[in-house]
C-alpha cells in the first residue's frame, strides 16, 4: 500500500451551492474524487453560504451533509481568535465575501488548490496576495 496522499482540494462556494441545488453531475464527480482518494476540504463558512444561498430548498442541508460525510472529506471550521483575524485580514486584502475568505484563508494556510466552477470568480482576489492561490476550476464536459 502506498503513503502517497493527494493534496487536499478546497471546495468554494460555487461548488458547495450546486451540491445543495442537488447538481447530480456535480455529486457524482465529488463523490468518485472522493472514491479515489482525494482529500476535500469544506470551509464551513461555505457551507453557511451554501444554505443562505439554497434558502427555501428542502434537501440543501441533507445533501450539504452527505457530501461531508464522504469518506476523504474534512469539514475545516473557523476556530479561535488566530483564524477570525486571518479571515478578517484575507477579507480586506481580497474584497471577498466572508463565505470565500475562509476558503482563501485556508487554501493560504494550507497551500492547497481551490476546486470551483468559477475560477475567473478567483482572479482578482488571488492576484491581490502575496502569494497567488491556486486555483483549479471544473468545466463542463462538451457532448
Amino acid at each position: 500500500m502506498s503513503d502517497f496522499s493527494p493534496t487536499p482540494h478546497i471546495l468554494d462556494s460555487t461548488i458547495l451551492v450546486n451540491v445543495a441545488r442537488g447538481d447530480a453531475d456535480l455529486i457524482g464527480f465529488l463523490q468518485d474524487f472522493d472514491r479515489s482518494g482525494q482529500t476535500l476540504v469544506i470551509p464551513s463558512l461555505a457551507v453557511a453560504g451554501a444554505l443562505l444561498d439554497s434558502r427555501g430548498l428542502p434537501e440543501a442541508q441533507p445533501l450539504l451533509a452527505g457530501l461531508a460525510a464522504f469518506e476523504r472529506a474534512t469539514v475545516a471550521p473557523l476556530d479561535g481568535v488566530p483564524q477570525a483575524a486571518h479571515l478578517a485580514h484575507m477579507i480586506s486584502i481580497t474584497g471577498l465575501t466572508p463565505y470565500d475568505a475562509h476558503v482563501a484563508a485556508i487554501a493560504d494556510v494550507a497551500v492547497c488548490p481551490i476546486l470551483t466552477l468559477d475560477a475567473k470568480h478567483w482572479h482578482d482576489s488571488s492576484h491581490a496576495l502575496a502569494h497567488p492561490l491556486t486555483i483549479i476550476e471544473i468545466a463542463e464536459a462538451e457532448q
